[in-house]
């Protein structure tokens, strides 16, 4: 403990300011970086939904030509 102490007193403080800064930064980045994996989390959510719907809008459409190719003839 007594080492700890006495180095923490030989860091210049310029050092441990730069060193504060930093670590903002880096918790902003972090921050950042669980915003967006939460925003892909979702957006993969929504993008299955539509891709479904969308699927079954293509096989209603097969069966509606099917349909009237039938009563073409």
């Amino acid at each position: 403990m007594a080492i700890e102490d006495g180095l923490i007193y030989q860091i210049p403080q310029n050092i441990i300011d730069k060193a504060g800064l930093l670590i903002t930064i880096l918790q902003a980045l972090g921050i950042f970086a669980i915003l967006y994996i939460i925003f892909m989390i979702v957006n993969t959510i929504i993008n299955r939904k539509r891709k479904k719907e969308l699927m079954e809008m293509n096989e209603h459409l097969i069966e509606i030509k099917e349909i009237l190719r039938r009563q073409k003839r």
